[in-house]
């Protein structure tokens, strides 16, 4: 096994573009619901880096807003698209380490799209996660539960 790249740029091989500023018109039918979050277990709020690759190969940089054992919460600048598997990384802060950032990749099914205030929120579902990036995600939940 290799061992992970220090930071999430390394994980797509370049750094993403910055984000353009965008509007987006509060009656957008792209940003509705398109199924209703299916995580059932508890969620624990997080802030953490991350970025998905969209089907075109376009990376975009979001936030995880909250972490469950089946999914995340993600907040994005840009529109996401709902029931779309996508590749997915974050950056984990060290459990005794905060300022070592551990990058956790996998795959991610959205399930929703909203827009809530000025943020684009997105949940997804884990379609794929390596037992030990899983693992260290189960202890983050187990610690922040608390």
């Amino acid at each position: 096994m290799t061992t992970p790249p220090e930071d999430v740029d390394a994980l797509f091989g370049a750094a993403a573009p910055p984000p353009p500023v965008q509007s987006v018109p509060p009656g957008n039918p792209l940003l509705r619901a398109t199924k209703i979050d299916a995580r059932k277990e508890h969620r624990v709020k997080v802030s953490w880096p991350a970025r998905v690759q969209l089907p075109g190969g376009k990376v975009v940089e979001l936030r995880v807003r909250d972490l469950s054992e089946s999914g995340v919460g993600l907040v994005s600048d840009l529109h996401i698209p709902a029931s779309t598997v996508l590749n997915f990384a974050m950056g984990v802060p060290g459990l005794n380490e905060p300022t070592k950032i551990t990058p956790v990749t996998g795959t991610i099914r959205t399930t929703y799209v909203v827009l809530q205030g000025p943020d684009l929120c997105c949940g997804g579902t884990w379609v794929s996660l390596p037992a030990d990036s899983r693992d260290l995600l189960d202890k983050w939940i187990r610690r922040l539960r608390k």
